[in-house]
């Protein structure tokens, strides 16, 4: 995998040290390098990595990859910090994808969080709730090493983690893929649907409601308006 067309913006100068390749299956040698994460919200345009270190003995739960603040401990786990994150989203966050995966006909195992150009990717089945998480944003390859893969991110930033080379290809394509379709559905729901253009004001009106009560009723993580443009379209379609 090679990646030619992300163009590599400044990243801290906390990357370019002496350490080399960052060997995430080594979490013990990399606190020392962390400074403290004070929120609990990550940012996906700059964040590249998540690390499960809640087996170590230390009050920090999980090591936040940032390509502007360097590497960040948090007392967060990395399950805590994605749960918040996915919830931000709304619709658009776990659910949209799992819709599309479903559309798609894939696996919904080990799906993504996609946002725009980020696809934040758990790295393995989580244990005890936890998992790894990279993101797809920046990366520019992806080099197979014995029993692992070294992922090269934008600004020559470089992380082995435990995982074969083939399962990352696959990973990938399938986030990919799925976030075409992520996009493709926010730019349906931009562009009117003539075929569900025939509501009038009422009918409108009776929707919306309808969607506030649905998504009161069943704690659902989404926007009403969200619900609401969801079933004009399957309206159009009868």
């Amino acid at each position: 995998m090679n990646q030619n067309n992300i163009v590599s913006t400044t990243v801290n100068p906390f990357w370019y040290n002496d350490v080399g390749c960052w060997d995430t299956r080594q979490p013990e040698r990399l606190v020392k390098y962390a400074t403290r994460l004070e929120s609990d919200k990550i940012d996906v345009l700059q964040t590249f990595y998540l690390l499960d270190i809640g087996h170590l003995k230390c009050p920090e739960k999980a090591l936040v990859f940032d390509r502007q603040r360097g590497i960040l401990k948090s007392k967060w786990s990395t399950r805590q910090l994605m749960i918040r994150y996915s919830r931000q989203l709304g619709f658009s966050g776990s659910h949209l994808v799992r819709a599309v995966a479903t559309d798609q006909g894939l696996s919904p195992h080990k799906l993504p969080i996609i946002h725009g150009e980020a696809i934040l990717m758990p790295q393995t089945s989580a244990k005890r709730g936890m998992a790894n998480w990279y993101n797809g944003l920046y990366l520019i390859d992806a080099v197979e090493r014995p029993l692992m893969t070294e992922l090269v991110y934008a600004g020559g930033i470089r992380l082995l983690i435990d995982m074969s080379l083939p399962m990352v290809d696959r990973q990938l394509k399938k986030g990919r893929q799925l976030q075409r379709g992520v996009s493709n559905y926010h730019q349906r729901r931009a562009t009117p649907n003539q075929a569900a253009s025939g509501l009038d004001g009422t009918d409108a009106q009776n929707l919306n409601r309808f969607a506030d009560t649905v998504v009161d009723y069943f704690g659902i993580q989404a926007h009403p308006e969200e619900i609401s443009c969801l079933t004009k379209r399957f309206l159009g379609t009868l």
